[in-house]
């Protein structure tokens, strides 16, 4: 039966070693996982190995440079056996096809090579306390600093706060007179005036690693700018948010089919004896 997404041969590949790593490794610690509200480390390190890091990420740096209806594929099975370990991959896909995308950033191969290779896992950071769910629309700005720039930011949620090699992070342009005028720049972890500033206590997702970010007095050279000053929201709207739209509906669609799944296994069974 062909697949709903239309995959071809090699995409379906993909979207069987997902389904096989979601079921021997994510099924196995997702109960645990969202208990504890803990990061889903053997999960993710699964994903890793099985060279899903670098999905969508170009064959010139050594990723599968598969289109977003493999993403969708992947993101479902992962959805089936551990939302949170879905949570988190989409965010890391999205994140680094923005990186691909780059236009200024200095070590740009190096970074797509280390996500390919399972040696990088990164994520977003646009939400902040005065913009929340307009996230193309930042309130913190970026200043000159000498050669670079440097920056105070309140973002309100961060996914893979902790656990992340690095965060694509939004901010206004040095003098912009509108939101609008952005610009797209990496945090790197462990980088002087990263503040984590809390715990994700929800209903589910418990093990995704969300948490407030403080970035206070946040220096950054000129190379680790993703876009040029001023085209933030070019990034924002034309690239991360049809991918983040895809992996996170795509995980919406995955944990369904799976309560559609486990409760058409629970009405099988349950039988009347007379």
């Amino acid at each position: 039966m062909a697949h709903l997404y239309g995959l071809n041969g090699d995409q379906q590949k993909f979207a069987d070693t997902a389904a096989s790593v979601a079921k021997e490794v994510l099924a196995q610690h997702a109960a645990d996982v969202d208990q504890k509200g803990r990061y889903p480390a053997e999960s993710m390190k699964a994903i890793a190995d099985a060279g899903l890091n670098g999905l969508c990420v170009a064959t010139d740096f050594g990723g599968k440079g598969q289109p977003p209806r493999t993403f969708a594929a992947v993101v479902e099975e992962l959805a089936k056996e551990c939302a949170s370990t879905a949570m988190i991959y989409p965010l890391h896909v999205t994140a680094g096809q923005q990186i691909g995308a780059a236009t200024n950033l200095a070590d740009k191969e190096a970074v797509l090579k280390d996500i390919a290779g399972g040696k990088h896992l990164t994520t977003l950071a646009f939400s902040e306390k005065g913009s929340r769910s307009n996230f193309w629309a930042p309130s913190s700005s970026l200043e000159a600093d000498g050669d670079g720039f440097k920056t105070n930011a309140n973002k309100s949620w961060v996914t893979t706060a902790r656990e992340a090699d690095s965060y694509v992070s939004s901010g206004r342009m040095p003098g912009a007179e509108t939101p609008l005028a952005s610009t797209l720049y990496l945090v790197r972890k462990g980088q002087p005036g990263i503040e984590i500033k809390g715990d994700f206590t929800g209903l589910g997702l418990r093990g995704n690693d969300s948490a407030p970010v403080e970035l206070k007095d946040y220096k950054l050279p000129a190379g680790d700018l993703i876009t040029e000053n001023g085209k933030g929201a070019d990034g924002m709207l034309q690239v991360v948010l049809p991918w983040f739209t895809v992996g996170t509906s795509s995980m919406a669609h995955g944990l369904c089919l799976k309560a559609i799944e486990l409760t058409g296994g629970h009405l099988a069974g349950t039988g009347i004896d007379f």
